[in-house]
């Protein structure tokens, strides 16, 4: 007996899939959105970025849903489910990794950045005044 495809099965996999990044990405948007526009000074470039991940979510997750997903008509409903929900969760977790990983590389550029520009400002704010300039006038 050959196993043939449960369309129920497949359908409600795929949703999971496309659902699942969408609900988590959706809840990083509104902190992502600030720190992107924190760091990215051209117009549109926070938006650009949620955008790409919004869709490296979804087709990463859609990719392996398809890939290992289990739509046969011989495993049950709740394998199927559990199967599903591990591959999306696996995908959500690779995506928010490698976004926070990258954010969090520029986060730190950012913050050494600021750092050095307030210790060069420190240091020129303490530094003594020129020979010539305290002596009130050139020699």
């Amino acid at each position: 007996m050959e196993a043939h495809l449960d369309a129920t099965l497949f359908f409600v996999s795929l949703l999971v899939a496309v659902v699942g990044p969408i609900v988590a990405i959706s809840y990083l948007q509104p902190i992502l959105y600030k720190v992107l526009r924190m760091l990215c000074d051209a117009d549109g470039g926070a938006e650009f970025w949620i955008r790409c991940a919004y869709l490296l979510a979804v087709s990463g997750t859609l990719l392996l849903t398809l890939s290992f997903g289990e739509f046969s008509d011989r495993s049950s409903a709740i394998d199927a489910m559990r199967r599903s929900l591990w591959l999306v969760m696996a995908g959500v977790f690779a995506t928010v990794a490698i976004i926070s990983r990258n954010v969090w590389t520029q986060v730190r550029q950012w913050i050494a950045a600021k750092e050095l520009a307030a210790h060069v400002q420190s240091a020129q704010a303490a530094a003594p005044a020129t020979p010539s300039a305290a002596a009130g006038g050139t020699p």
